[in-house]
């Protein structure tokens, strides 16, 4: 009844991914997009590879809002890197995938540097 509907929603709030795990869930969409890419596009293909596995060793790190507030930046990073992608798949990305892909690498740099 009521209770039930109580525990219900502190176990649901329990469930919602982390911020570490939406990240990790859009960087592995951000690579499956990528692998469809051209030889052109090699150097950031590898990079994201690289960054997919970086963000993969990611730690939460309690009460800190500072990484919290990187975690949030590098998902937008990642839209934005996303949309380059897809641009690039249908001839109109010119530089904006190096460009979003750099972008992303130094956020998920700094964030990773927390970590340490």
């Amino acid at each position: 009844m009521i209770f039930d509907r109580l525990f219900k929603k502190s176990e649901e709030k329990n469930s919602e991914p982390s911020l570490i795990d939406k990240i990790n869930s859009y960087m592995d969409l951000l690579l499956q997009k990528s692998s469809m890419l051209n030889s052109d596009y090699e150097t950031e293909k590898q990079l994201i590879v690289d960054l997919a596995e970086e963000a993969k060793a990611f730690k939460i790190i309690n009460k800190d809002i500072f990484s919290a507030k990187l975690e949030q930046e590098i998902l937008g990073k990642i839209t934005t890197a996303s949309s380059a992608c897809e641009a690039s798949l249908v001839g109109k990305g010119d530089d904006n995938l190096k460009e979003a892909v750099a972008s992303l690498k130094t956020v998920i740099n700094q964030r990773t540097a927390l970590s340490k």
